[in-house]
Formats: structure tokens, sequence, C-alpha cells
């Protein structure tokens, strides 16, 4: 499953859009750029689950830690490691550590080679890793883009495009729209999206502490 379209707005608030093939952007009748609306919300969405530089797609990421034994990325799920080191010394993978989806566990220094298991100084970065992580509708290795987030940005963009077009609507000063079984009330502010900003801090996604 892939990140929410034009066409999968349009489906869902009934509003036509017409496709720029030039530009490759879905417009409403008075030009506004729904394509773009999408971007804004993966945008403010990666913002608040602390994910501005990767987002949610797949990237190689490159970060540096203390000398702890659980480095929590930034940019999970993590789908491979390519390299880590402590002070230069390269480590294995399942001979020296184990990769889950949101952490890597070094398992203990000695298998490495290495003498202490006391923490180097907060202020040193010993440890580097460079991995991949983050979400993909390529398919391979790839971690496919959970249903649950895709949903919650296709659902940021048909509120807030419902809210806007309501101005250009025939039915001129309605104040509350039905989507599905719901039924929600157009505001001046975010309480139209606070249930999502829920349900995105409660998703896997969103990065909670770094090492």
């Amino acid at each position: 499953m892939g990140w929410p379209t034009g066409l999968d707005v349009q489906q869902r608030t009934d509003i036509a859009l017409k496709y720029d093939e030039d530009a490759e952007v879905y417009l409403t009748s008075y030009d506004l750029d729904v394509t773009a609306m999408i971007t804004d919300a993966l945008a403010e969405a990666a913002s608040f689950c602390h994910r501005e530089r990767y987002g949610f797609d797949e990237a190689e990421v490159t970060e540096v830690f203390d000398g702890r034994l659980v480095l929590q990325v930034s940019h999970s799920p993590v789908i491979s490691v390519s390299e880590l080191t402590w002070d230069d010394t390269e480590l294995t993978e399942d001979d020296d550590f184990v990769v889950y989806d949101r952490y890597i566990e070094i398992y203990g220094l000695s298998r490495s080679g290495l003498k202490s298991y006391e923490p180097e100084s907060i202020e040193r970065k010993v440890v580097s890793v460079t991995y991949t992580g983050g979400y993909s509708d390529s398919g391979g290795s790839s971690r496919a883009i959970p249903k649950s987030l895709a949903s919650i940005i296709r659902e940021m963009v048909v509120r807030e495009l419902l809210r806007i077009d309501e101005r250009y609507r025939a039915m001129n000063g309605v104040q509350r729209a039905r989507i599905g079984v719901s039924s929600y009330d157009f505001t001046p502010d975010n309480e139209l999206l606070s249930d999502l900003y829920s349900r995105l801090a409660r998703g896997a996604w969103e990065v909670t502490a770094i090492a």
C-alpha cells in the first residue's frame, strides 16, 4: 500500500479534482493543489512523530551514539544494517549485535574483543551505525507502508479539504460534513484533527527517544 493520492481523496470527499499532467498534481476547480496538501500532511505527521529529517520513507541513515548497548534509532523500522563500529572496531551482526524494528542491541562488548561493559562518557560518541530504515511500497526487502499510517495521512487531507471546500460549496454556510459513518464539524483550529494526532502518537512509527 502506498501513500494516498489525489484520486483517493476525491473518492472519499466527492469533490471533483482535475489532474494536471504536466505538473503531475491533482487540483480542485479553484486550483487548490491537493497533491501538495498530501505532501504537507506527510511532513506535519513526520514532524509530530519526531522524524523531520527523513520522514517515513525508506532511506539510508548514519547515526552516532554514546557507548551504550541499546541503540534507539531515529528512522525505524530498521530494514538492514550495513555497518556498525565501536571506536573504529567493526562489529558483526548476529555475533556482536541483533537488529530489531526500533533499536539495535549489542550483545556484550566482550563478544567483539572490547574490554569494558561500562558505558562510555555521554559526551563521547563512540558507536556509529549505518542502516536502512523506513517504509516503501516497492516490495522486496522493503517494509510496506502501514495501512493504518497511510489512512491517517489520507484522513488528514480529506478533513482539511472538506473544511476548505465548504467556502466554495453550493450550500453556502454548511457547518458539518459526513465522512463514512461519522460526522465532523468544521472548526477554525486543529480540533478537527485531534483524534488523528492521537492515533499518530500511538503508532509504532513515532520516535519516542534516541539513546
